[in-house]
C-alpha cells in the first residue's frame, strides 16, 4: 500500500520575484535587507539570493520586462503582482531582530512604506513595497513580553 502522506508538502524550494532591474534589486535585497548573493547570471537575467544564516528558501530575482507584469487586485486595497507568462505571485514576510533599524534602512533606500512600525505585545511589524512593488511585511518577535 502506498503512503498517502508522501505527497504532503515537506518544505519550500524557493521563491521567485519578477524585477525590472536585476542589479538594482540584488543591491536592495543584499545591502538593505541583508541577504547574500548566492549566484547571478546577469546575461540570463536571474540571480539567486538567500539568508546569510542559510535558513529558509532562497529567492530567485528574475529580470522581467514591465509590460509582462500585471498588477492584480484582491479584496484588499493593496496590489499583488503576477507575471503574464509564468504566473509568479509575490507576497513575503521577513523576520528581523531589529525592526526599527530595518525600517530606517528600507526607508532610506527609497522603498515605499505602507504601514509604519507597530508593536503589539510580543511582536512588531511594518509593511512596505520593494523597489519593484512587491508587498513585504517585516516582523520582529520580541523576547520576554
Amino acid at each position: 500500500m502506498e503512503n498517502p502522506n508522501r505527497a504532503d508538502v515537506i518544505g519550500y524550494c524557493c521563491l521567485r520575484f519578477p524585477v525590472a532591474d536585476l542589479k538594482r534589486s540584488v543591491e536592495f535585497y543584499c545591502e538593505v535587507l541583508g541577504f547574500t548573493l548566492i549566484s547571478a547570471d546577469y546575461s540570463f537575467g536571474e540571480a539567486h539570493i538567500g539568508l546569510k544564516n542559510g535558513n529558509g528558501p532562497g529567492i530567485f530575482l528574475m529580470e522581467t520586462p514591465p509590460e509582462e507584469v500585471t498588477p492584480l487586485k484582491f479584496r484588499f486595497p493593496r496590489p499583488f503582482f503576477i507575471t503574464n507568462e509564468t504566473g509568479h505571485v509575490t507576497v513575503i514576510e521577513l523576520l528581523t531582530h531589529d525592526l526599527l533599524t530595518l525600517h530606517e534602512r528600507v526607508q532610506q533606500a527609497g522603498a515605499t512604506i505602507d504601514k509604519a512600525p507597530v508593536f503589539r505585545n510580543e511582536f512588531g511589524y511594518f509593511t512596505f513595497f520593494d523597489l519593484d512593488g512587491h508587498y513585504i511585511r517585516a516582523v520582529e518577535e520580541r523576547q520576554g513580553c
